[in-house]
């Protein structure tokens, strides 16, 4: 059940423009409180979200209002569908979160291949995937959303992103070969499995770890994988003497090239000859693969 303010921040509609359509339009009807506060469901707020997906495509309240739910959500897949003529990022994202929120998978999966099929991979991750992520990140850090709504939508895209990559063709003779983590107590990884599709893409090999990874295990792996360089992801806040800490131990144990992938105020301060800031995915497309 969500608050009208809930609303307002997943919809990006004012509380104050969603209080006149409902009294001028009846176009959500609310349950309320024993102190009449307005309480929405999750199908007040997907009719709401697709709402505010046909008004970015020049809709208006007034014709939109008097359609039933179903003509609604009919207009929005047709707008979805990759045979329309323009791409619009808000539907797709508004598509995943709203989809994701309610745990209908058909939807999601048809939006995101909608969304492939229309942007590629790539392009989709930097105008769709992670604007949907920062959005329900956020959403979740103001408990707006449960976590399971969070987990969900987050495994539903590495799965699908696991898909593309096993559907790359495998170089018999690759450029370099990567070893891919991150390191203990870090969970999200996403930006690690796209920059594991950008390398396989680009003729390279890839040794995928994935997360929360223990540097012994990391040692191990240099040994029996000889790569040519390490990469790992630091997305969660760390206490800049604790980060340090890990980078040091890994330069204790290879002496190639370790690519640390993170917002620049948390790996700025890190040293080394061989340490290869990135501060974003973009950044290293444009270096290596543009």
């Amino acid at each position: 059940m969500y608050s009208i303010q809930n609303l307002e921040n997943l919809s990006g509609i004012k509380a104050h423009t969603i209080r006149i359509w409902e009294k001028r339009y009846q176009l959500l009807n609310p349950t309320r409180t024993e102190t009449n506060i307005r309480i929405y469901s999750d199908e007040d707020l997907k009719k709401l979200l697709n709402v505010s997906t046909l008004i970015s495509k020049g809709g208006k309240i007034s014709k939109i209002s008097k359609l039933s739910s179903s003509e609604i959500g009919d207009q929005v897949e047709a707008h979805n569908s990759p045979t329309s003529s323009d791409t619009n990022i808000e539907l797709f994202i508004n598509n995943l979160i709203s989809s994701g929120l309610v745990f209908d998978t058909v939807k999601f999966e048809a939006t995101y291949s909608s969304a492939i099929i229309s942007l590629g991979l790539v392009e989709m991750y930097f105008k769709v995937l992670l604007p949907t992520l920062i959005k329900i990140g956020l959403l979740w850090g103001k408990s707006e959303i449960i976590p399971a709504q969070e987990h969900l939508i987050s495994n539903l895209i590495k799965q699908k992103i696991y898909a593309s990559i096993d559907g790359l063709p495998t170089e018999s003779n690759p450029v370099k070969k990567h070893l891919l983590f991150l390191p203990p107590g870090e969970d999200h990884e996403i930006g690690l499995l796209i920059t594991h599709y950008l390398l396989k893409q680009n003729n390279h090999q890839v040794f995928y770890l994935g997360n929360n990874i223990p540097l012994g295990n990391v040692e191990k792996s240099i040994e029996l994988s000889n790569p040519d360089s390490l990469m790992f992801f630091v997305v969660r806040t760390w206490a800049s003497d604790k980060l340090k800490a890990v980078v040091e131990d890994l330069l204790k144990i290879y002496t190639g090239d370790i690519y640390v992938f993170g917002a620049n105020e948390i790996i700025g301060g890190l040293e080394g000859d061989n340490i290869i800031k990135i501060s974003s995915i973009n950044e290293f497309k444009k270096i290596h693969f543009v």
